[in-house]
């Protein structure tokens, strides 16, 4: 059976690698709770993931636009996307995930596959003509 319709600007946005199923579970979390800060530790216990993931999470997010410190909370993020274009692209992933769980994250793993693939082939062996 193929895959459902994930729109083409979210399936490009997935195909960067710049997402794993990680991060999308805190991206989902945080915009499920826009008007609450969050700090590494709180989002882990959430996600059941160690606080040092979480905290290179949030990093990579405040990279991407995704989220932004927060003011009153030191070490703390809210939700906050820095363009109309990428809040949009979060709404769509939040509906393709929550509808299509299986085609988002055959996709996300898909690419990390790639790039495991590509990074073994950098170790391999040639013989030389």
């Amino acid at each position: 059976m193929p895959d459902p319709p994930i729109p083409d600007t979210l399936r490009r946005f997935l195909m960067t690698g710049a997402l794993t199923v990680p991060h999308v579970e805190a991206i989902l979390q945080l915009r499920a709770t826009p008007d609450q800060a969050w700090d590494a530790k709180e989002l882990a216990r959430r996600l059941y993931l160690r606080p040092e993931v979480v905290g290179g999470l949030l990093s990579d997010l405040h990279g991407m636009g995704v989220v932004e410190p927060d003011t009153g909370r030191p070490d703390s993020v809210r939700y906050f996307p820095a363009t109309a274009d990428l809040a949009e692209l979060i709404e769509q992933l939040a509906l393709a995930y929550t509808k299509h769980l299986g085609a988002v994250a055959r996709l996300i793993h898909s690419v990390e596959g790639r790039k495991a693939h590509a990074f073994a082939d950098a170790f391999r062996f040639k013989k030389e003509p």
